[in-house]
């Protein structure tokens, strides 16, 4: 971790060059050959415009298959040229990193181009619930009922909100701005410590590319939400540390570079929790191998430093500060995805087909999701044993003067390792979310292991003749284009890994089922709430709906696990009464599309996972919506579109009983 960044990556034998080499400059052979540069990001701009053209013709509900082609097509044009370049031999260091970092940002813009005018993810309302409740109050950890947890980390709307301050500017763009720096930030912060891993600028540029072809990358990782700006600041920890750790070992001058990583450290703690722990347990893992290692004092003190500083943070926040942050995390989260994980393993209950659920799904999207893992599991031994050599390398230590240079591949090696392990809960139901957003942490020790096996593979074959250097150049050029099209294919494939198949691209402006984004309809009726009944009312709406009128409509809405019955019993009977009354709502929210088809394929359920099937594909039946209408005790106070809203006050204060109930008839009761 003590050498400087930017060897050459010749490799000139079967093991990994990582002697020490002097940086390459503009007047070198290896400059910044800027018409790559352009052709890549004409490239990109060419990949942006199929993307924006399949989202188009996806929300004006065109053949959404015929969408989904030409949206894939786009995305290849964007990763590929970018990965065939980066990894070409005598590329400059910073041009690899210019392009790594161009990537990551046109990646960011395909979400952009997905959601163009709002939010649309389910978490970015949660976090935005925070950011309007900052603004409105201006103060800190106010109650957030689509998710109690998030508003104790309030890093992103903290920053957000400031943001807003300062420019004037609508959440929404300023959002898409932080998180944007953000995405920067990680795809040069990895690159770096990549980098600085492996002594190599060709093996960081392919780690880069295969951490952004992890699941999540593409969509959830630049949505608005916490640990997408918690992360970057995480790898900044770690990229800084890595920098600074000699120059704070030789003495004064030094001294207050650590002071630096204090402040990201203390935000990635009070913005997410599994990212505070996890830079927690890198940092525990970093001082541990230098004192194996024997590492001079001065050297492991600074990251042993940090190290307490970062878990001190991160325990005192989500123990005293996040208090409802354990009970969600392991008790909503942990326990159900190892529990089912653990019975799933020991034949105690049936896996889950993999992608099951909703529309019937192209072949070609199921392959490409099981090529890409397939990929990975069989180049992850050739990648572990190419990192086995390297830590078995005398070269090493010229590298690094000592065993310093040991603890980064190791961890990385352990990290990798946990991967394939890391999809058991994927066939489960409860542990599908777990499987996935953990690849946005193994992927960083995965990317780096693999890589050292696509750099070996794309270098001059030992031994070639080098009088006539046709064959040999045109022989590792053919190499580097079947690995660029090998992480291609597991970038593609793992699009349809981490994202559902009717979700990959906008929904149609007139969905033909009960839909799986808030509606303008939903949005005006939250807003006429908000104008006309005042916030923070106490309302009953399904899954998709609760978001908006939490956000748009800043109404308490009630957790779906409380009140399902009342939308799918068909009387207004003593159960429905008992809810109402039980969680105290005033409002019931109905929407009609409900019964225009089957829940979303992402949910499987209209308000609540608890709530019984409606019987394979079929919509809620109306009658389940009628009975608000058909009863004196509910009074309709706004109608839109499928959209209407009742007041239930009567019966949750019990002055009117439904005769479905059973007790006085419709009778009214005096207060």
């Amino acid at each position: 971790m003590s050498a400087n960044v930017g060897t050459p990556e010749s490799f000139r034998s079967r093991t990994l060059d990582v002697s020490p080499s002097p940086e390459p400059t503009i007047d070198s052979t290896t400059r910044i050959k800027f018409t790559w540069v352009y052709v890549i990001v004409l490239c990109s701009a060419m990949g942006l415009a199929l993307v924006a053209a399949a989202n188009n013709a996806s929300f004006h509900g065109l053949n959404y298959d015929n969408a989904l082609s030409l949206f894939f097509l786009g995305l290849a044009c964007i990763f590929g040229p970018a990965a065939l370049r980066v990894l070409m031999r005598d590329v400059d260091r910073r041009e690899r990193l210019i392009l790594v970092v161009t990537l990551g940002a046109a990646l960011y813009v395909v979400k952009i181009l997905g959601s163009p005018s709002a939010f649309t993810f389910n978490d970015e309302y949660i976090h935005l619930r925070n950011t309007l409740d900052i603004l409105r109050t201006h103060h800190l950890f106010q109650l957030n009922p689509l998710l109690p947890t998030a508003s104790y980390y309030p890093g992103l709307a903290a920053v957000t909100t400031g943001l807003v301050d300062l420019t004037g500017l609508s959440i929404f763009v300023c959002g898409l701005l932080v998180i944007g720096a953000a995405r920067i930030i990680i795809s040069a912060c990895f690159f770096l410590v990549a980098e600085k891993m492996t002594s190599s600028a060709l093996v960081a540029a392919a780690a880069s590319l295969i951490y952004a072809a992890n699941p999540m990358f593409l969509f959830w990782s630049a949505s608005f939400s916490y640990e997408d700006l918690a992360l970057p600041l995480a790898a900044f920890v770690v990229w800084w540390l890595g920098r600074t750790q000699d120059r704070t070992a030789l003495g004064s001058k030094g001294r207050l570079t650590p002071i630096v990583a204090v402040v990201p450290i203390v935000a990635v703690a009070v913005t997410h929790h599994v990212s505070g722990f996890a830079l927690t347990a890198l940092l525990g893992v970093w001082w541990l191998a230098e004192w194996f290692t024997k590492q001079p004092t001065a050297r492991r003190r600074c990251v042993g430093l940090m190290f307490l500083i970062s878990g001190s943070a991160s325990l005192i926040w989500f123990f005293f500060v996040a208090r409802p942050a354990a009970s969600y995390l392991v008790g909503g989260n942990i326990v159900p995805a190892v529990q089912q994980t653990g019975s799933m393993v020991l034949h105690q209950s049936k896996s889950r087909q993999l992608f099951s659920g909703g529309p019937k799904i192209p072949e070609w999207f199921m392959l490409a999701g099981f090529a890409a893992f397939g990929i990975l599991l069989i180049a992850l031994p050739f990648g572990l044993y190419r990192a086995w050599n390297l830590l078995r390398s005398r070269k090493i230590r010229a590298r690094y003067g000592s065993s310093a240079g040991y603890a980064p591949i190791a961890v990385a090696m352990a990290i990798a390792i946990v991967f394939p392990f890391s999809q058991l809960p994927r066939f489960t139901s409860a542990a599908g979310a777990l499987a996935s957003r953990s690849s946005e942490y193994i992927f960083t020790g995965l990317g780096c292991v693999l890589a050292l096996f696509a750099a070996q593979i794309t270098r001059r074959q030992h031994g070639a003749p080098r009088r006539c250097s046709t064959r040999p150049k045109f022989s590792t050029w053919c190499r580097t284009l079947v690995v660029a099209g090998m992480v291609t294919t597991v970038f593609l494939g793992d699009v349809t890994v981490g994202t559902t198949y009717s979700q990959v691209l906008r929904e149609s402006s007139h969905p033909a089922g009960d839909p799986w984004t808030v509606q303008p309809d939903v949005i005006n009726g939250s807003e006429w709430a908000r104008v006309h009944l005042g916030i923070n009312r106490h309302f009953a709406a399904n899954f998709i709906d609760s978001f908006a009128l939490a956000t748009y409509g800043e109404q308490d809405t009630i957790s779906g696990d409380n009140v399902w019955p009342i939308f799918l019993e068909d009387t207004l009977n003593g159960t429905v009464v008992h809810v109402i009354r039980a969680a105290k709502v005033s409002y019931i929210f109905v929407d009609w599309q409900m019964t225009e088809g089957p829940p979303p394929a992402s949910l499987g359920y209209y308000v609540s996972p608890y709530e019984p099937s409606t019987g394979g594909f079929q919509a809620l039946p109306s009658i389940a919506l009628r009975k608000f209408a058909a009863s004196p005790c509910a009074r309709l106070v706004y109608a839109s579109g499928p959209i209407q809203i009742f007041d239930v006050a009567r019966i949750e204060n019990g002055s009117c009983v439904p005769s479905a109930a059973g007790t006085a008839q419709g009778k009214r009761r005096s207060p």
